[in-house]
């Protein structure tokens, strides 16, 4: 297996993995269209940016507990210093 190789899975179960939760999501709207229930209006929507960031149900939480995006920061950033690496 040489780099190319571990690049490209890397990348398809990336792209897989977004694709699911897509899906999974699509699924969770359209049953709650065909189930008729009213809008609801989220109060996380008031919150400033900053706080959208963080996870809302613990507000201890800080920059650095972002786990989440900071996987996919740091897989892209992998990716642009792999590729800019090659020979």
């Amino acid at each position: 297996m040489d780099g190319y190789t571990i690049l490209g899975g890397l990348l398809i179960f990336f792209f897989l993995f977004i694709y699911f939760v897509w899906f999974g999501y699509s699924i969770k709207e359209e049953n709650d269209k065909t189930t008729g229930e009213k809008i609801k209006i989220n109060p996380y929507d008031n919150l400033p940016l900053h706080r959208k960031m963080i996870d809302k149900k613990n507000q201890q939480l800080g920059a650095f507990d972002l786990g989440n995006h900071i996987l996919i920061i740091g897989m892209i950033m992998f990716v642009v210093f792999v590729c800019l690496n090659v020979e």
